[in-house]
C-alpha cells in the first residue's frame, strides 16, 4: 500500500499552471487580421492578470507583440529589470515621483492634463494623449486633445500617440461602441494629418476581435491574450486558448453520517452517509467564499460539488461513491481527463467577469510555466 508521502510526492498545495504556448497562440490569433503596419500591444498589468507579467511578456514578444502595456511605474520597472527592451506604455495616473520613475524606466505615459504634460516634457517622457470618447473616466474632449497635442509637439519626440478606450465593446448592442469609434476615427484622421507619425490606438480585446475598423496603428489586448473571452462566454469560438489551469489535491477523505456537518457555520449537514474530500486551498488562494455549496471542481477528471464553507486555506468537496482518494488532483478551472471548467463558468456563478477570477489567484499560489522558449 502506498504511503501518504508517496501519494502526495510532487504535489503543490495550490498550483497555477500557465501555458506560454497558449499565450503565443493567442498573440498570433489577435494579430491575424491587423492591417499592414499595425502592431500588437500585450497588456501585462496586474502581474499579467495573475499569470506572471515577465513570463507572459516574453512569450508575447516571441510571438510578435511589439509593445507591452502596464498600469503603474512599478510594473514598468519590473519589465525593465527583467531585461525587456520593448516599448512599454503605462496606462494609469501617476504622481510626480511615479512619473520620474516612469521616465527612468523609458516608459511611455498617458496624458490628459496640461500640468502633467509639462512635467512629462521636462523629463523627456514619450506621451500618448488620452481622448475621452465616452468611457467617462480619464481623458479629455476633442478641443483639449488638440491643445495637449500642440503642447507636446513642442518637445522632441514627446508626442507619440493618441488613444481612447471603449466602454461597451464586449456587449451585444453595438450602438455606443460605434458612437465612440466614430468620434475617435474623426479625431485620429484630423491629428494624423497634422502629426504624420502619430500612433493611434483604441482597440481592446473585444474590439480587436469584432471590429477591424477599430485597429488603427495598434491594438491593446489584455483578457484575450490570456485565452479568456472578452464577452465572458466561450473563448474557443474566437479561436483563443485559455492559458491558466488552477489545481490542488485531495489531502484526505472522510465519511460523515446523517446529521453531521462540515465546515464553518454548518452550511452543509449530511442527509445520508457522505464521502468528503478535504482540499488544501481556500479563499486566501483566490477561491471565492461565494462558491460555497455552489461551485464545481474536477476530482480526478469528474465533476464534484464544493460542499461546506470555503475556509482561508482549505475547502471540502462532496465525492460520489467509490470516486476520489488522497492524492487525486482537484482542478478549479482548466481541463482534466476530457472534462473542462472554464473561468467564464466560475465568473457567472460569482456574478462577475473572468478578469477577476484569474486576477484573484493569489501570490502564494505556485506558478509553473509550460512551453518556455529554449534558452539562447
Amino acid at each position: 500500500m502506498p504511503t501518504p508521502s508517496s501519494i502526495l510526492a510532487g504535489r503543490e498545495r495550490a498550483l497555477a499552471e500557465v501555458d506560454l504556448e497558449a499565450i503565443r497562440h493567442n498573440v498570433r490569433r489577435l494579430s491575424r487580421d491587423l492591417p499592414a503596419g499595425a502592431v500588437h500591444c500585450a497588456v501585462v498589468k496586474a502581474n499579467g492578470y495573475g499569470h506572471g507579467a515577465v513570463p507572459v511578456a516574453r512569450a508575447a514578444l516571441e510571438a510578435g507583440s511589439r509593445w507591452l502595456g502596464v498600469a503603474t511605474a512599478t510594473e514598468a520597472e519590473e519589465l525593465r529589470d527583467a531585461g525587456l527592451d520593448a516599448p512599454v506604455i503605462i496606462f494609469g495616473p501617476m504622481t510626480g515621483a511615479e512619473l520620474e520613475r516612469a521616465a527612468r524606466a523609458r516608459a511611455d505615459v498617458v496624458v490628459w492634463s496640461a500640468p502633467f504634460a509639462r512635467a512629462a516634457l521636462r523629463l523627456g517622457a514619450r506621451c500618448h494623449v488620452k481622448f475621452d470618447s465616452g468611457m467617462g473616466r480619464l481623458g479629455v474632449d476633442e478641443e483639449h486633445v488638440r491643445e495637449l497635442a500642440r503642447l507636446l509637439a513642442s518637445g522632441p519626440s514627446s508626442l507619440v500617440g493618441l488613444m481612447s478606450h471603449f466602454a461597451t465593446a464586449d456587449e451585444a448592442d453595438t450602438t455606443f461602441f460605434e458612437y465612440q469609434l466614430g468620434r475617435f476615427t474623426a479625431l485620429a484622421r484630423e491629428l494624423k494629418a497634422a502629426y504624420s507619425d502619430l500612433i493611434c490606438h483604441t482597440a481592446n480585446s473585444a474590439a480587436t476581435i469584432r471590429s477591424p475598423a477599430s485597429h488603427f496603428d495598434m491594438v491593446r489586448t489584455g483578457i484575450a491574450l490570456y485565452g479568456l473571452a472578452p464577452s465572458n462566454d466561450d473563448p474557443f469560438k474566437d479561436g483563443l486558448r485559455p492559458a491558466m489551469r488552477l489545481s490542488s489535491y485531495v489531502a484526505g477523505v472522510r465519511v460523515v453520517q446523517p446529521g453531521q456537518s462540515v465546515g464553518y457555520g454548518r452550511r452543509f449537514v449530511a442527509e445520508r452517509p457522505s464521502r468528503i474530500a478535504v482540499v488544501p486551498i481556500g479563499y486566501a488562494d483566490g477561491i471565492s467564499r461565494a462558491l460555497t455549496n455552489r461551485g464545481d471542481v474536477l476530482v480526478a477528471g469528474r465533476r464534484c460539488r464544493i460542499t461546506g464553507t470555503i475556509s482561508m486555506d482549505q475547502l471540502t468537496v462532496l465525492l460520489p461513491e467509490e470516486h476520489g482518494r488522497p492524492g487525486d488532483e482537484v482542478v478549479f478551472f482548466g481541463e482534466s481527463s476530457g472534462e473542462r471548467i472554464l473561468c467564464e463558468e466560475v465568473a457567472r456563478l460569482l456574478r462577475t467577469i473572468n478578469y477577476e477570477v484569474v486576477c484573484d489567484v493569489s501570490p502564494r499560489v505556485v506558478r509553473r510555466y509550460r512551453g518556455a522558449a529554449p534558452a539562447a
